[in-house]
């Protein structure tokens, strides 16, 4: 039995986020992680490049809650999983430039 690889263009999904279009960009397809040699993250969205760093320390439990509000005044939210870290980005000002 063969598996059909439904993974999306990544080049193409680029390409639509430069341009600015939203016609072909895959629901959940934020921006794209580039891991430098160095180690350094950066996430790129559309032509915009951000540094990403781990985010302060939290004391306390914080979890992730998806909410599935229905039409008949009733919602069920679900538990995604704890948060365990943060990720910090801020625009890469030398790439602006």
């Amino acid at each position: 039995m063969a598996v059909e690889d439904v993974k999306p263009d990544i080049k193409s999904l680029e390409t639509a986020a430069a341009a600015g279009s939203a016609d072909n960009v895959v629901d959940g397809h934020v921006g794209t992680l580039v891991v430098l040699k160095s180690g350094a993250v950066k996430l790129k969205l559309g032509s915009i490049l951000f540094d990403v760093s781990q985010g302060s320390d939290c004391q306390f439990l914080r979890g992730l809650l998806a909410v599935d509000v229905r039409g008949d005044n009733s919602s069920v939210a679900h538990l995604l999983g704890n948060i365990d870290a943060q990720l910090l980005c801020t625009p890469d000002l030398d790439a602006l430039v």
